[in-house]
């Protein structure tokens, strides 16, 4: 009897630990998202919005329509919606995140990407009469394996984990003998409620009623007054430092696919719209131990009104579709904050013979400060020929720190 209710215990008392806490470590996904509807829109990387949580997501809106009382003047924003919604879910867990089927991979990878834009007078590229939106998306069909530095962090953190469960089941003993009758008779109290139902409908109804919801709020209110060893206490410390200092790295083969779609509307008049340009890419490659990646790329861009291989120019053939095959060089050493690339970019006009084909090469560099905050660094030749400068290391070689939460 006795280990029926120790069991019963600490089951509610886990129970009640997940709910108030995200389960394993607290990954960071959007890490380094393509964001392929501000991509569209030349929406640039750190003017992007990645919120993990509801309430940053919130906050997020919130700043961009002025409390909700105006539409977002130039906003975008990356949602993993299983990193939003699921923080539940068992799957969601560092143990979770190593699957390698694909409906795991996909869920955990698929990222939707938002922005708006409503350029000034200034920018040449863009209508500054319209106002433009963008839709997109992304998402992983193999994504390797942890290098062996994430694995070894991630089996410390277990074994410590496994530390804490030991003494929360000889807490929980201890704890038992001096609540047993109350406990076991809130048990009871729930246990009659529910006997003799077996229908799904009545049972719902019991676990509704003010009764039982009072029963549990009683078990809960016991479990939650537990208090924690000491040990205990420093075996989470250790934990919370030893996931705040990693990041995950991944070696091996990897594929992700992204598409978007962008609409104009002329005047800003929602009723007068267009595409201005769509596309949709596939980036694959095999990254080894030592943190080189090797990528390859193929993305098809349908572009109505600008040639983007020729200065620019307004397009004279209709419906212009251009196809992109490139490569890329990337470094990211495991646990190291600092990554760079170098990646280079051919792109042939499919319909429209007048037109020469074009090239663009760029190098790019980032330092991470906080998770989800980078000083960046780019530097190339567009398209076009012109050479673009950019990253919020060029815009302030003085960092700032911003208010509100880590996002």
């Amino acid at each position: 009897m006795k280990k029926s209710l120790l069991l019963s215990a600490l089951i509610c008392l886990l129970s009640v630990q997940l709910h108030s806490q995200d389960k394993g470590i607290d990954l960071d996904v959007l890490r380094a998202p393509s964001s392929p509807a501000s991509n569209l829109l030349g929406i640039a990387t750190t003017d992007i919005d990645k919120p993990t949580d509801i309430s940053s997501f919130m906050v997020s809106v919130q700043s961009a329509s002025n409390s909700f009382t105006a539409f977002p003047s130039n906003y975008g924003i990356d949602l993993s919606p299983y990193y939003l919604f699921a923080k539940g879910s068992t799957d969601f867990t560092t143990k979770g995140l190593q699957d390698k089927d694909f409906k795991s991979i996909f869920k955990q990878t698929f990222i939707i990407s938002l922005a708006i834009s409503n350029p000034d007078s200034t920018n040449t590229s863009f209508n500054y009469k319209s106002t433009y939106g963008g839709l997109g998306f992304k998402f992983s069909i193999a994504r390797g394996e942890y290098d062996s530095i994430t694995k070894a962090n991630l089996d410390s953190i277990i074994v410590r984990q496994d530390k804490i469960n030991k003494l929360s089941m000889q807490a929980m003993e201890e704890w038992l003998n001096n609540n047993d009758e109350h406990y076991r008779s809130l048990l009871k109290q729930r246990e009659d409620l529910m006997k003799g139902i077996t229908n799904p409908d009545d049972i719902k109804k019991v676990m509704e009623s003010d009764k039982y919801k009072k029963i549990e709020s009683q078990l809960s209110d016991m479990l939650t007054n537990f208090k924690k060893s000491d040990k205990e206490k420093q075996l989470h410390d250790e934990i919370s430092a030893i996931a705040s200092k990693f990041q995950t790295q991944r070696i091996g083969f990897s594929w992700d696919v992204n598409g978007g779609i962008s609409s104009e509307f002329r005047n800003r008049n929602f009723e007068n719209s267009k595409v201005y340009n769509a596309g949709i890419w596939t980036n694959f490659g095999y990254t080894n131990s030592k943190g080189f990646a090797f990528l390859g790329l193929l993305r098809y861009l349908y572009n109505p009104d600008k040639i983007l291989a020729l200065d620019n120019n307004v397009n004279q053939v209709t419906d212009l579709s251009t196809l992109d095959t490139g490569g890329r060089i990337a470094y990211s050493k495991s646990q190291s904050k600092f990554s760079c690339s170098v990646e280079a970019i051919y792109r042939s006009v499919l319909n429209g013979n007048a037109i020469d084909p074009s090239w663009k090469m760029i190098i790019n560099a980032d330092y991470s400060i906080l998770k989800n905050q980078k000083l960046t660094f780019s530097f190339g030749r567009d398209f076009d020929g012109t050479i673009h400068k950019d990253g919020n290391l060029i815009a302030a070689l003085t960092l700032i720190a911003g208010f509100g939460n880590k996002k």
